[in-house]
């Protein structure tokens, strides 16, 4: 150790060696060290669905639904509930009223509708059959159709137990098959027509950043009395109805800012 302090005694000093600055530094030397948060012109790819909520409460008339307006943080009231709540991220991913909040874009290539696993079987047969479903951007109709086309190719599925000797029965129910890849696709390979030029694929639906657009799930289109949710004491006896709690989710490819 004192050999050392004794050769670094020797050598004071040495010489440091600075770059050379460029023109566009004059004035700012410290420019090209500058961090910046986002990396410009370019996005991270993900597969990162957008979703939305609503509910209707029991023994409440359904009413129409626009979603994708009421984004995270922010008061919503379902129909028939005694009071607003706030919109937390087990509601809805959305961040801005609308729109999607930039730097950001997603490509929508599945739409599905998921109600809450508990909900009474006559409920989310009213949630896959009676709501229509209709989903807009900039003004058009990208697409229309039943709930029960989102996910489900038709119709619910619900499975449970009961006992044989009292009305207690504990119940699952879904629309559709319940598997994560049974959506709604909105993309198609387009084959050649004959005669025809070339058409090109339909991957989807581009959502740029801050383009509106809106899902709308309305259940009064049926020509028919509007439907009434479960009562859990006395519509569906043996198990506790929970109303309508459903979402729509806009599955594809959500494209963000690198950091």
């Amino acid at each position: 150790m004192q050999a050392q302090i004794s050769r670094n005694a020797q050598r004071p000093y040495r010489k440091v060696t600075l770059r050379t600055m460029s023109e566009h530094e004059i004035g700012r030397p410290h420019g090209r060290m500058r961090l910046k948060n986002i990396v410009q012109g370019q996005l991270d790819a993900r597969v990162q669905p957008l979703y939305d909520f609503f509910s209707v409460a029991i023994n409440t008339a359904v009413r129409p639904e626009t979603l994708f307006t009421i984004p995270f943080g922010q008061q919503y009231t379902g129909a028939g509930a005694a009071g607003a709540i706030i919109k937390t991220f087990f509601h809805t991913n959305l961040l801005t009223s609308g729109a999607l909040d930039a730097p950001k874009k997603l490509l929508v290539k599945n739409i599905s509708l998921m109600g809450r696993p508990d909900m009474s079987i006559a409920d989310v047969n009213a949630l896959a059959g009676q709501y229509l479903v209709t989903f807009t951007t900039l003004g058009k109709q990208f697409w229309i159709g039943h709930g029960q086309k989102l996910p489900a190719g038709a119709g619910t599925f619900a499975s449970g137990i009961a006992t044989l000797t009292a009305p207690q029965a504990q119940v699952g129910a879904a629309n559709g098959w319940p598997s994560a890849q049974n959506v709604a696709p909105i993309t198609d390979g387009v084959p050649d027509i004959p005669g025809y030029p070339p058409i090109t694929p339909i991957t989807g639906v581009l959502l740029e950043q801050q383009q509106p657009f809106q899902v709308i799930c309305d259940p009064t289109q049926t020509q028919a009395t509007v439907y009434t949710t479960a009562n859990s004491t006395t519509t569906v006896p043996g198990y506790v109805s929970v109303g309508v709690q459903a979402w729509i989710y806009l599955e594809g490819i959500t494209l963000v800012a690198v950091v």
